[in-house]
């Protein structure tokens, strides 16, 4: 049996010669024909050059390219102009590398674009937890707060972070580790203290458990601060909070004002050393003086009221010594050193006055017993002769014999006023004018 097995293109240029002969719409056909097929071709040979560009990738100073292929990492793409197969045979996964900084509301209420522009307690609607609309923390304390935290994070591995985690988001993957560590943190802190005392701690914390999980994930993400932007409590118990808050304020303000007047009452008393007579509440193991033999962590005087009432004799004596010693010291200040120094000018006027009086008496003694009637007579005119010479003493002259003798009571004002001035004098140690 013959083999008709031929190729059609083996006779085509036979027939589009014959055609061509034969009739000339065949020809116009068939260079229409060759016009088509090299448009294509030039065409195909363009996407394919196309195809094989688009595996080019410009890559920022903060960017760091992952190549790919056939979806495995083979290697990193600096800055510059990178190449990798296009896909779906490779690629380059740019990753950005620079600071990023996200917002976590995630325990926070729900605020309407009103609400951002009123202060919390003028906030209009219901001012009680919504659950299904607000968030927040649950405390040590079973407090609830309104958290917002505020963090900033990066790229630290992009091989990493591509190889762990690349289908995740890394914004999301950040964030639900953040509000996890913000659970556990705030579930061993009271509320008072999270929104106080312990603010940075709780935002260190928060940073360090996170980034404990993220590294478990080998997520190569790094979180660099974690801040603690606003806290405050739900706004049904915001009021109440505050009223307490001032109560307080304003009780510590009192009590300052009274330590204050304490202070200056008992400074003016007795000076510094005050402490060490009645002591200081705020400072209960202040010692006494070293002028004082016996320690006064309460006050010698406090201590020596306590030793009448428990009838300790011995130390009532031990008390008293320790406090004389104290007053008697040039510690001693303000009022009571005032005192001190009076008494002891007191004490030392009267004893000099005293040991002149005595002396005068033994000088007149002898002169007495050998004529007592005499002595009294010149006493006496001494005396007299003394009150009728003082300038300070208004005299008034009756004469002798039966006529009725007229005394004014109404002083005389230029007697007074003389008087006045040689009071004056005297008590100056100045002479009159």
């Amino acid at each position: 049996m013959p083999d008709h097995t031929h190729s059609h293109d083996d006779h085509a240029p036979e027939v589009l010669g014959a055609a061509e002969s034969i009739d000339p719409a065949g020809q116009s056909l068939a260079r229409a024909l060759r016009a088509s097929f090299r448009l294509l071709s030039a065409i195909m040979l363009l996407v394919v050059v196309m195809y094989l560009l688009s595996g080019l990738q410009s890559i920022q100073s903060y960017q760091v390219g992952v190549k790919k292929l056939f979806g495995r990492v083979v290697g990193l793409a600096e800055q510059g102009l990178a190449y990798a197969w296009p896909f779906p045979i490779g690629g380059i996964e740019v990753i950005d590398t620079r600071q990023q900084s996200l917002t976590v509301d995630d325990f926070w209420m729900h605020e309407s674009a009103e609400d951002k522009t009123r202060d919390l307690l003028s906030r209009s609607g219901s001012s009680s937890l919504r659950p299904q609309a607000d968030g927040a923390l649950l405390t040590g304390d079973r407090s609830l707060l309104h958290v917002r935290l505020t963090c900033n994070y990066q790229v630290t591995d992009p091989l990493a972070y591509i190889s762990n985690v690349g289908g995740a988001s890394a914004t999301e993957l950040v964030r639900s580790a953040i509000c996890r560590a913000a659970i556990r943190s705030a579930a061993v802190r009271t509320a008072e203290a999270l929104q106080r005392t312990q603010r940075d701690q709780f935002a260190a914390d928060v940073a360090r458990l996170a980034q404990q999980e993220l590294d478990a994930l080998k997520s190569g993400i790094g979180v660099n601060k974690v801040l603690l932007t606003n806290a405050t409590w739900p706004i049904d118990a915001l009021r109440t909070y505050i009223d307490a808050q001032n109560a307080v304020s304003e009780a510590e303000k009192k009590r300052s004002d009274a330590r204050a007047e304490a202070e200056k009452i008992l400074n003016a008393a007795a000076g510094a050393s005050y402490r060490i007579l009645v002591g200081q509440q705020d400072h209960p193991d202040a010692s006494a003086s070293p002028a004082s033999s016996v320690s006064a962590p309460q006050g010698l005087i406090p201590q020596y009221v306590k030793a009448l009432e428990s009838a300790d004799t011995r130390k009532v004596q031990d008390l008293l010594e320790a406090i004389d010693e104290v007053l008697l010291s040039n510690e001693i200040g303000g009022e009571a050193s005032k005192i001190i120094a009076e008494a002891r000018s007191y004490r030392t006027a009267t004893i000099q006055r005293v040991k002149s009086r005595a002396e005068r008496f033994g000088e007149l003694l002898p002169e007495y017993r050998k004529a007592p009637e005499l002595m009294l007579q010149r006493l006496w005119a001494t005396v007299r002769e003394e009150i009728l010479n003082s300038p300070t003493v208004e005299k008034f002259y009756l004469s002798l014999g039966g006529d009725k003798a007229v005394v004014k009571i109404n002083r005389d004002p230029d007697v007074a006023n003389q008087i006045l001035k040689e009071l004056k004098a005297a008590k100056q140690g100045q002479s009159p004018p």
